[in-house]
């Protein structure tokens, strides 16, 4: 349970920050991961989530020379970006028919909730 507690925390404040930027609204959609085993009764915690289909397809899709400029990173810190660009892909990749469609807001609320009841 604490562990969920803690997962929910920073995920709450990625998403909220993700809101403040304006990179999403409540009202959009994401994705997210629950785990296979429920905690309690049926209840299958979020573990991650992602942006949309349509986003991450996109982001799937555009190379990192597209999403950056090369010259503004060291070699070692533009290869390391590389290796993480590729491993957020194999894990999106392997991740991608276990996520959930689920609005921003209704994720929100239900980590929110569930946070409060194990507090």
């Amino acid at each position: 349970m604490k562990k969920m507690i803690q997962n929910y925390k920073s995920l709450i404040e990625e998403i909220s920050n993700e809101v403040k930027e304006g990179f999403l609204t409540e009202k959009d959609q994401i994705q997210v991961l629950r785990d296979e085993k429920p905690l309690m009764q049926d209840y299958c915690p979020i573990l991650d989530w992602y942006y949309d289909a349509f986003v991450m397809q996109q982001e799937m899709e555009t190379p990192l020379e597209e999403m950056y400029l090369e010259e503004e990173f060291t070699k070692e810190e533009w290869q390391e970006m590389h290796q993480d660009l590729e491993q957020y892909k194999k894990q999106y990749e392997a991740e991608k028919e276990k996520l959930i469609t689920i609005s921003v807001k209704d994720a929100l609320t239900e980590m929110k909730q569930m946070q409060k009841l194990f507090k």
